[in-house]
């Protein structure tokens, strides 16, 4: 595995949004595949009180085009279009 792909599969599963500075910088401009948000009502435990379950979006894939992120979910026979891509902005 290249130097570059180990980096780009340090983001799976991870949260972009609790990325460092530093890795912000580093994973500018790369493409990543999040499940897409569809929010869902759920109870709360004793109160029975509903609320919007906000589910934290992980990367599914990452790479530097968003063909190259489709491959990656077919391969783990995941229907690409379940997914919403986008590319990682430099933080500042």
């Amino acid at each position: 595995m290249s130097e570059n792909s180990q980096s780009k599969s340090a983001l799976l599963g991870r949260n972009v949004d609790q990325l460092s500075l530093a890795e912000r910088l580093e994973y500018a401009n790369q493409w990543v595949a999040r499940r897409q948000y569809k929010p869902t009502k759920e109870k709360s435990g004793e109160e029975g009180a509903e609320y919007v379950d906000v589910r934290i979006q992980n990367v599914e894939a990452a790479g530097s085009s968003s063909a190259e992120c489709i491959a990656q979910l077919r391969s783990r026979n995941l229907d690409p279009a379940e997914f919403e891509f986008t590319i990682l902005k430099p933080p500042y």
